[in-house]
């Protein structure tokens, strides 16, 4: 049976593929790694032990321990609670109780999100194990459970401006 663990999972590998592809897109066009390219900066690498440069950037957005693409689908993942947190209760305030939303609300949702993805994510590095179990996952796994993320981010986002 598949769990709230599972796909909450799921959403945080996908947002991690695609930050990590956003930035391997965004290595065609970054300007800045000529800068690599220039003698100093190589002997000054090569200095470093740094054989390839971007072969270390590389490596520093991969890594699935502390990498910034995992860092980044971690805080992705917190704000698409908090907003789904958001809209529900927003929409339900709207239409049936008739008041606003107060700084008590925020700082439940807040806590709610990061308790939320605590447990079912981060607590004992359970979204590695995840990790190594969808990276091999088919080519139309892989198309169906991005669009599945995809889809209900949308949906999350609907949802919030549905509740002003």
């Amino acid at each position: 049976m598949k769990t709230i663990e599972f796909y909450l999972n799921i959403v945080h590998f996908c947002y991690y593929k695609a930050d990590y592809k956003l930035h391997l897109l965004s290595n065609k066009v970054n300007p800045f790694k000529l800068l690599a390219e220039i003698p100093f900066v190589k002997r000054r690498h090569k200095k470093m032990g740094i054989v390839d440069f971007q072969k270390e950037i590389d490596k520093v957005f991969s890594d699935k321990n502390f990498g910034l693409s995992t860092t980044v689908a971690g805080g992705a993942i917190l704000l698409v609670l908090f907003v789904f947190f958001f809209g529900i209760v927003g929409i339900f305030i709207k239409y049936f109780i008739s008041e606003r939303l107060t700084n008590i609300h925020f700082i439940t949702f807040g806590i709610l999100s990061a308790l939320i993805c605590y447990i079912f994510v981060f607590k004992g590095d359970k979204y590695l194990q995840y990790f190594d179990k969808f990276e091999k996952w088919t080519k139309a796994e892989k198309r169906k459970y991005n669009w599945l993320t995809f889809g209900s981010t949308i949906i999350v986002f609907v949802l919030w401006i549905l509740s002003f």
